[in-house]
């Protein structure tokens, strides 16, 4: 479970950030605020700040464990401190993007080796959704056809892809196709 900090002045980038993220099986949200604080060592493993609370950057917490925001992406102020921060996003940035980016900088994947016992693994961190796409993705749908056969665009389905490798570490077709294929069957022998 990634553990994720929120220094965020503007109150609805605030909201909409801890929404997104509370929205993902596989972050925690510790706290969201517009005021920075000390954050003891080991608090969070992440935290996402915006480019106007740079100064306040807590010592607790490494800057390499930092996705700064910006107005435009631009790395302005990025290596102000004497270790370079994380990853730079703009605040408009797709909300996938900057998902991808809490789990990127806190760390390894959102299930690491050594993951307590019962902890929702591979494709059952996966929505049903998620799933769903993934099911066309086997059944050896392209992207438009999957797209068309659930009734929502290419480009969800595209955004719908990107999660599904976030979550299962997958970094092509094939890695993906194995996830799906292997998890049915590990979760049936369990059942037998």
């Amino acid at each position: 479970m990634v553990r994720a900090g929120i220094f965020v002045r503007n109150q609805l980038a605030l909201l909409g950030i801890r929404y997104l993220l509370d929205a993902e099986a596989d972050i925690q949200v510790a706290f969201a605020t517009g005021t920075p604080f000390a954050v003891a060592a080991g608090t969070v493993d992440c935290l996402v700040l915006d480019l106007g609370l740079l100064d306040g950057l807590p010592a607790g917490v490494p800057a390499a464990r930092t996705v700064l925001l910006t107005a435009d992406g631009t790395s302005a102020g990025r290596d102000a401190g004497p270790h370079p921060m994380g990853e730079t996003h703009p605040f408009d940035d797709a909300p996938l993007l900057l998902v991808d980016a809490v789990r990127r900088v806190a760390g390894p994947g959102p299930v690491p080796a050594g993951a307590a016992p019962g902890a929702p693994q591979g494709v059952a961190t996966l929505s049903p959704r998620e799933r769903e796409v993934l099911g066309h993705l086997v059944e050896g749908c392209t992207h438009d056809q999957a797209a068309r056969r659930i009734g929502i665009s290419q480009h969800t389905v595209d955004t719908y892809v990107k999660r599904i490798r976030s979550k299962l570490g997958a970094h092509n077709k094939a890695q993906l196709v194995r996830a799906a294929l292997t998890a049915p069957r590990a979760a049936q022998s369990a059942h037998h």
